[in-house]
Parts: structure tokens; sequence; C-alpha cells
């Protein structure tokens, strides 16, 4: 487990140093009783503060790989072309993939389809973008990319650390994918992806940009939902195991993905 300096029992909250938004998926409730395995799975965001120390620490806890969400253009800080820088002044600075200590092996698969443009223009006529809203659509109707991260997980040594940007978006359909796949609890689902707001702050004061999240609080008022309750939304009726099949993962990684969570 992850034990603090004085051999505490382990907190969900990740403090290796330089990580923001960092959370382990060990200590959620299952549906069936019992709860999540701790060092198996850890969302964060980007990697852009994470020190050698922090690294080093991850390492210890057992991590082994560290998986980038992001697209390509996210990671470069010189765009190659208008378009790139078109498509970053929208986000956080790009920065590019981190630096990983001997034994620690980084791997990078976009979760954003960007050539589904009819795809990404409804979500944003629905509003659904920036929202835990689009986690069923894109599960439903672009699960593509989905299918290559989560097989580069189940296939991925050691405990896996994986982030987006922010690591709220991206890296929270992803915990949707796995939570639900292990059968924690819906609300706990809900509960976590709630967390990301406030471990956000911290991130954007120390990269000195805006912080969108009230933004997103409004827009998801306007269709009377709370954060909490536009995960329970896409939760409901929600069979991981079926959709994910049906999109393309064997039993087999199905069942790799969801056991680390198992023990």
């Amino acid at each position: 487990m992850l034990l603090g300096d004085n051999g505490a029992m382990p907190t969900r909250k990740l403090h290796w140093d330089g990580f923001y938004n960092a959370r382990d998926l060990g200590g959620l409730p299952l549906a069936t009783g019992g709860e999540t395995k701790y060092k198996a799975y850890a969302r964060s965001a980007d990697l852009r503060f994470a020190t050698p120390e922090g690294l080093d620490a991850a390492y210890r806890d057992g991590f082994r790989t560290v998986v980038d969400l992001r697209n390509g253009f996210e990671t470069r800080t010189v765009p190659r072309s208008p378009e790139e820088a078109e498509a970053n002044s929208f986000r956080v600075p790009p920065v590019p993939e981190a630096e990983l200590p001997e034994g620690m092996f980084g791997v990078r698969v976009p979760l954003d389809d960007t050539h589904h443009l009819e795809f990404w223009r409804r979500m944003h006529e629905e509003g659904r973008l920036g929202s835990p809203r689009y986690f069923g659509p894109v599960l439903q109707e672009s699960s593509g990319r989905v299918v290559e991260v989560l097989r580069a997980i189940a296939a991925a040594p050691g405990g896996i650390i994986y982030h987006c940007a922010v690591g709220r978006d991206r890296t929270g359909l992803v915990t949707f994918a796995l939570l639900s796949l292990a059968g924690v609890e819906p609300g706990a689902i809900a509960e976590d992806y709630a967390r990301t707001p406030a471990e956000l702050v911290k991130f954007y004061e120390r990269l000195e940009f805006p912080d969108n999240s009230h933004r997103i609080l409004e827009n998801l008022e306007k269709t009377g939902h709370t954060l909490e309750s536009a995960v329970l939304e896409q939760a409901e009726g929600f069979d991981a195991w079926t959709t994910l099949r049906k999109a393309g993962l064997t039993d087999a990684e199905l069942e790799t993905l969801a056991g680390r969570l198992l023990g």
C-alpha cells in the first residue's frame, strides 16, 4: 500500500513532488463489497512540474509505466503549423513528454480522435465538451482511440500512471472506464471526478494560466447538472464490459484491466 513517511495507512491523494491532481484509484468501494486495490492505477495532470524526487517516489511505490493521453501537438512547444498553434491556444501551454527515471517507461497514446470533426462539433453544440457528459458518446460512437489506450494500459508493466493535460476530461474518461469495469459504485466514481476542480487550483496557479473550472460548472448548471450528477447520468445503464468488448477489447484484456483493481 501507499504508506506515508510515518507508516500511516494510504490515502488516495498522491503527494509525489511536482504531481498535481494526482490520485490513486485504490480504496474505492465496490458494488459487490470491498474496495479497489492500491498501486494499480494513478491518474494525474501532466507531469511538467514532476521532479526527479517525485518520479522516484512513484517508482518506489511500484509504478513502472506512464501513459500520456495527449495529442502530438500538445507536446511540441514550437507548433508545426498555424493549425497546431490555434489548437494549442485553447489549452494549457504545450510541454514535452516527461523524462522518466531508469526502469520507468513512457508511452503516448492520444485519446482524442481529432479527425472525427462532425462528432466533436456535435459534442460542442450539445454542451458536452469539458464535462463528463461526453463520456458515453465517446465510448459508444468514437471508441477506437479508447480501445487503443486501454489496450496499452492492459499490456503495460507495473503500476500505471495515466494523464492528459490537466487530468480532467480524457483522464476522467479513462478513469470512468477502468472503475466501471471493476464494478466501483457509481457514486464513488462521481465523487472522484468531482474532486478535480479543487485539485487543479494550485496547478493553474503555478502555471499562471486561467482556470476554466467555473465555466464548466456554469455550463452544466444550464442542463440541470452538477459534476456528480453528470457522471451518474453517464453511468446509468452503462455496461462497461459489453460496450468495450463490442468496441474491440478481448475478454483477456478486460479481465486484466479490471483484475488489477480487484487484487
